[in-house]
């Protein structure tokens, strides 16, 4: 049995996906919109009750991937800024040899890497919500690239009420 994917389904899959970057007006908003707007018409169809999914299921694996960055520069950030604050011990070095430690120049690359790495996630996560938008817009279904599934997709056949699948036997 084919389905067939009105206009006004693709355009609110597609405004799911879009209303991510709401994060950028308000906090959290990448959690916020696209779950009022999903909870809100789910129950239209499959097709956005799926995409709402996966929007929101790719939105809790970047913040958990972003805040297990973060929480894993934490540890090599103190080591650093405490091995530098011994070696330039600031009380008793004269201004004018003033030199950078190498402990602070570890703390710099500490910094420097794990910011390279948390922005190559905003990329991806950039090019893969503006794919998501894309891919809904034609009416196909789209699979968010490392996600987790924290809200499982359905299927069809999970979404049929009683009253359908009662009159097939």
């Amino acid at each position: 049995m084919k389905t067939s994917i009105t206009t006004y389904q693709k355009n609110v899959a597609t405004f799911i996906h879009l209303s991510v970057f709401t994060q950028f007006i308000f906090p959290l908003g990448n959690f916020i919109a696209p779950l009022l707007i999903w909870a809100a018409l789910k129950k239209e169809s499959i097709y956005i009750d799926n995409h709402g999914r996966r929007a929101l299921n790719f939105q809790m694996s970047t913040t958990l991937y972003a805040i297990t960055l973060v929480l894993i520069a934490i540890p090599f950030a103190i080591w650093h800024l405490v091995n530098a604050s011994e070696e330039l011990n600031l009380f008793n070095q004269s201004y004018e040899s003033f030199v950078v430690p190498a402990d602070a120049v570890g703390l710099i690359m500490t910094a420097l890497i794990f910011g390279i790495l948390l922005l190559a996630l905003c990329v991806i996560t950039l090019f893969c919500v503006i794919s998501a938008a894309v891919s809904a817009s034609n009416g196909e279904e789209y699979k968010y690239p490392l996600t987790i599934n924290f809200l499982k997709p359905l299927s069809l056949s999970e979404k049929e009420s009683p009253l359908d699948s009662s009159t097939k036997a």
